[in-house]
């Protein structure tokens, strides 16, 4: 007889720290036996839990419900493991992650919702943003107009001509409460829509010239100043959506340019200034809304992350753009988001234009996809997460999301891989609390000695080496971009090959383990040493990105 699990399902992919986890486990057979299924909870060398349930099996699927308890230890990530053993004999383990959090702030692993026409889809694409162990999702373009965000017809047409059902909206709040899946409305900062305008023309701003302000004449830049009209209209708009439509917050978006402008009275507008206000404003009347619920502000270029980094939000948001399109600038804002504002989790959103403009070439598909995937994996390498995401297994190749492309099924799978590679160890990868360290003694050499070419910023033609120090361990993240002619994350990638037989030299390591999200599974690997008596270890073999950690260090 044959049988085996089929599927691994978490019910939601996080809760508190000492919470429980509903777990379903379904398994196919085509006849009838008995056995037991075994579950583990795993850290990274550590067995936090095992349960096991009987099972009578008959022909068809069966499945198996169990709660799985996460250790009271907080903002961790684990692995969850399920088999099916007959007649002792143990079948192969299948692994998903789940993350004790106290909230998706902890570990805000973005996807965008841009479609809500029918209330049937809400199950499906929460459940496709769960496989991606996403924790908070964006409605974009939710509204009816972004300066009136509810009306009385049903469905309707928004302003670039797109079918929206509230209805299918609250569907797809409510199912995302179900399985743990926060929800933030978009919310424009910067205006509204030329009718507006029209009718309440001194909310306008205006550049030097004395033009008013907007992004194309579609949306126009209003003043933001407090007690401002359209201050108080987009503030109750955020807490009308969170009481009407359950909302879990507000993602507050801004355009970035331009930094000032001159109200209607000519005054002069400095929005470094005023977004600070703003976003506190903005918060607490969200907050009287509900507990838990929390605004992102987007710092488009990075535009204020000084200023508004000690504001309420939930986590910093960087939304980046050329030039500021290579790798070393995404983690120079990372890491300044981090100083500026310690102690919060860091949001980069940057898109990949090449996917779109590969079309269906094989060989360009493949290289854009690579793009996608050695962003995500230096986003995470540097401590940050990476919106790039949007429903039905897309990628984000613009700022207007509807725009994104879909992944086919293997490309899904390589990306996949380092978002679940991500929550599982999390608590390593994106500690608050972590240090950035020189790696100035680590050496790393190939099979026959030949010096791997190391870079302490992410650059074409060498392995990037980001070493951190966290309340775990060390842990050295090793990012191989050595295939690839330049380092801008806009542009196709080259694959990157295995990199196979290497060695590090890491003075101070004693038990290291090693693990990549393409290799085994993203299991961890305990490192056996080159010689006896040093501090040399031998790597496994691995693509793109791999990460070293002693937890004994």
């Amino acid at each position: 007889m044959i049988a085996r699990i089929h599927a691994l399902e978490p019910t939601r992919t996080w809760a508190r720290p000492g919470g429980r986890i509903p777990v379903t486990v379904r398994i196919r057979a085509d006849g009838s036996a008995r056995g037991w299924v075994e579950l583990e909870l795993r850290g990274i060398r550590t067995l936090e839990g095992v349960w096991r349930h009987r099972v009578r099996l008959t022909a068809g699927e069966d499945t198996v419900r169990a709660r799985i308890a996460l250790p009271a230890s907080p903002r961790r990530g684990y692995a969850l493991r399920a088999r099916l053993v007959m007649a002792d004999a143990p079948g192969p383990w299948h692994t998903v992650p789940v993350e004790a959090i106290d909230g998706w702030w902890e570990a805000p692993r973005h996807i965008a919702f841009t479609e809500f026409a029918h209330t049937s889809d809400a199950a499906r694409h929460v459940a496709g943003a769960l496989h991606w162990h996403a924790t908070v999702a964006q409605a974009y373009d939710w509204m009816y107009r972004h300066y009136q965000y509810e009306t009385p017809e049903e469905p309707f047409t928004d302003p670039l001509g797109r079918r929206v059902s509230h209805t299918a909206v609250k569907a797809l709040v409510r199912e995302g409460h179900r399985a743990g899946l926060a929800t933030l409305a978009y919310g424009s900062v910067y205006g509204a829509e030329p009718e507006y305008v029209t009718a309440h023309p001194d909310e306008r701003v205006f550049d030097e010239a004395g033009q008013p302000l907007s992004l194309g004449g579609a949306f126009f830049i209003n003043d933001l100043r407090p007690g401002s009209p359209w201050r108080a209209r987009l503030l109750a708009e955020y807490a009308r959506a969170c009481r009407r439509f359950g909302f879990d917050g507000i993602h507050m978006d801004t355009y970035g340019p331009p930094h000032e402008a001159f109200a209607v009275d000519g005054e002069r507008l400095e929005f470094a200034e005023l977004y600070p206000g703003l976003v506190a404003e903005g918060a607490a009347r969200v907050a009287a809304t509900g507990a838990g619920r929390r605004v992102l502000f987007n710092c488009v270029e990075g535009f204020p992350i000084d200023a508004v980094a000690g504001s309420p939000t939930a986590a910093h948001y960087l939304e980046l753009w050329p030039p500021d399109d290579r790798y070393v600038d995404v983690v120079r804002w990372i890491d300044r988001a981090r100083s500026a504002g310690p102690g919060k989790a860091v949001v980069i959103a940057a898109y990949v234009p090449a996917l779109r403009a590969a079309g269906a070439v094989p060989a360009a598909r493949a290289a854009a996809v690579e793009t996608a995937v050695l962003l995500t994996s230096i986003v995470s390498a540097a401590g940050g997460f990476h919106h790039v995401l949007a429903q039905d297994d897309r990628v984000l190749v613009e700022g207007y999301y509807p725009e994104a492309v879909r992944l086919r099924a293997h490309e899904t799978r390589d990306l996949r891989a380092a978002w679940l590679f991500g929550a599982r160890y999390l608590h390593i990868l994106s500690a608050p609390e972590r240090l950035v360290m020189t790696a100035d003694a680590l050496v790393i050499s190939e099979a026959e000695g030949t010096p791997v070419p190391l870079t302490s910023e992410p650059q074409a033609g060498a392995v990037w080496i980001r070493a951190t120090q966290t309340p775990a361990g060390p842990v050295v993240s090793l990012v191989d971009l050595r295939a690839q002619s330049d380092d801008r994350w806009t542009s196709p990638r080259q694959p990157t090959g295995p990199a196979r037989g290497w060695t590090v030299h890491w003075p101070g390591s004693t038990a290291p383990v090693a693990m990549s999200p393409w290799s085994r599974g993203g299991e961890p690997v305990d490192l056996s040493r080159r010689a006896a008596g040093r501090a040399s270890w031998r790597l496994p073999t691995f693509r793109r990105w791999i990460v070293l950690h002693d937890p004994s260090g």
